[in-house]
C-alpha cells in the first residue's frame, strides 16, 4: 500500500513539475541561439531581489500547468535579475524600469511584446502575452511598415501598438511622422482619433492639444460631437480640478474669468458642471461664503467618493475666517451627509474627522 501511494504521489510531483513554466539557466546570447535553433521565441522574466510581485508571479502564476504548457510550447524561458550582471545590460537595451517585466523577444533579440506588471490570474497573463502576438504584433506591423505601408489606420495602429509595448517615445516619433504627412481633414479623422484621446499621446499642454482645441468644430464634424465635447471638457475639468484642490496657487481672477469665456465660446453640451467650478473658484478667490456655500452641495451632494477625497476639503479651507456661525451648521450637516453615504472607510473617517475637528476652526 505505502509503495502505492509513493508511487502515485512521484507520478504528481512530475506532472507538476513538467506542467509548470520551464526556466532555462541561460547567458541571453545563448537563449537567442536556442530559440533560433528550436524556432521558438525567447521569453525574459525581469525582476528585482526585493520586488514583491516578481516573487508573487514566480511562485503562484509562472508554475500554473495552464501557463507552462502554453510557455513550454512557444519560448525559451530565461529570468535574470535586472540589478545583478548580466541583467544590468538588458535592463538599459530593453528601456526595463518598471518589476516585474516580461520581454518576448525573436532569435535576433528584436522587442515583440512587453508585459508590464503582475496579474491575478494565469489566464491573464496568457491572454496577455497572446494579444501582442497576434498580427498586430510590433514584429507584424514592422514588417509592413518596412515594405512601405504608409495608411492613416495603419500608422495610427502602429502607433498605438508601439506605445503599448512601452516605446513611448518611438510612438511620438512615428506619430509625429504621420500627424506631419496629412492635412486637416486627415488629422481631424476617425483614424487618427486615438492619437488625440489618449493623455499620453497627447497631453495637456501639448501641440496636439493645442492643434486639437484649434479645430474643435471639424473634430466635432468628423469624429462627433459627443465625443469631442467630452474629450474639451476632460481637459478644463483637469485645469480647473487643480485650482479647486490649491495645486495652482498663482491663478487669478482673471485667468479664471478668461476660462469661463473660453468654455462659453466651446459651448459644450451636457458639461454645465463646469460652470459650477468656475463659480466655486470665483468663490475662493473672491472669498465669498454666501457663493460658496450652495455651490458646494450642489458641486459635492452627489460626487463619486474618489473625486470627493482630493475635491471636497480645500475650497472649504480656503475661505477659513471667512465662514459665520450659520454657515458652519450648515457645512456639518453636509459634511456629516457625505459621510454616510461615503462607501469608502478611508474618506467616512476623514470626513468624520474634519466635521469634528476643522469646521469648528473655520
Amino acid at each position: 500500500m505505502k509503495k502505492i501511494l509513493l508511487f502515485v504521489l512521484s507520478v504528481l510531483l512530475m506532472t507538476s513539475l513538467s506542467a509548470q513554466t520551464k526556466f532555462l539557466e541561460l547567458a541571453f546570447t545563448k537563449a537567442l541561439e536556442q530559440a533560433k535553433g528550436e524556432n521558438k521565441m525567447v521569453f525574459v522574466d525581469c525582476y528585482t531581489s526585493w520586488c514583491g510581485p516578481c516573487k508573487m508571479m514566480s511562485e503562484k502564476i509562472l508554475p500554473l500547468k495552464e501557463v507552462g504548457d502554453y510557455m513550454n510550447e512557444k519560448f525559451v524561458s530565461v529570468k535574470y535579475d535586472m540589478e545583478v550582471g548580466e541583467g544590468k545590460d538588458l535592463a538599459m537595451k530593453y528601456h526595463v524600469t518598471s518589476y516585474p517585466t516580461f520581454l518576448v523577444l525573436d532569435g535576433d533579440g528584436r522587442l515583440l511584446h512587453r508585459v508590464i506588471g503582475g496579474t491575478a490570474t494565469g489566464e491573464e497573463f496568457i491572454q496577455k502575452l497572446k494579444s501582442g502576438l497576434d498580427e498586430n504584433s510590433i514584429t507584424n506591423l514592422e514588417v509592413r511598415y518596412r515594405n512601405g505601408e504608409r495608411g492613416v489606420e495603419f500608422m495610427v495602429k502602429y502607433v498605438q501598438a508601439l506605445k503599448s509595448s512601452g516605446n513611448l517615445e518611438q510612438a511620438k516619433a512615428m506619430m509625429f511622422d504621420l500627424l506631419t504627412s496629412v492635412g486637416d481633414r486627415e488629422r481631424c479623422s476617425v483614424e487618427c482619433w486615438p492619437i488625440y484621446d489618449d493623455p499620453e499621446l497627447s497631453p495637456a499642454g501639448s501641440g496636439n492639444m493645442m492643434y486639437f482645441l484649434r479645430f474643435a468644430n471639424l473634430f466635432r464634424q468628423k469624429v462627433g460631437r459627443e465625443m469631442v465635447d467630452a474629450k474639451i471638457a476632460s481637459v478644463f475639468e483637469s485645469q480647473l480640478e487643480d485650482i479647486l484642490r490649491r495645486r495652482n496657487k498663482n491663478v487669478t481672477l482673471a485667468d479664471v474669468e478668461g476660462t469661463e469665456q473660453m468654455l462659453k465660446a466651446y459651448d459644450l453640451q451636457g458639461q454645465d458642471y463646469l460652470f459650477d467650478y468656475v463659480d466655486l473658484i470665483k468663490a475662493m478667490l473672491t472669498g465669498n461664503t454666501e457663493l460658496a456655500l450652495p455651490l458646494c452641495k450642489k458641486i459635492f451632494s452627489s460626487m463619486s467618493d474618489e473625486k470627493l477625497s482630493f475635491l471636497y476639503f480645500q475650497p472649504i479651507l480656503a475661505l477659513q475666517g471667512k465662514w459665520n456661525k450659520q454657515q458652519k451648521k450648515e457645512l456639518t450637516v453636509l459634511t456629516k451627509e457625505l459621510a454616510s453615504k461615503a462607501k469608502s472607510e478611508v474618506l467616512r473617517s476623514s470626513l468624520e474627522n474634519f466635521e469634528s475637528s476643522m469646521i469648528p476652526k473655520l
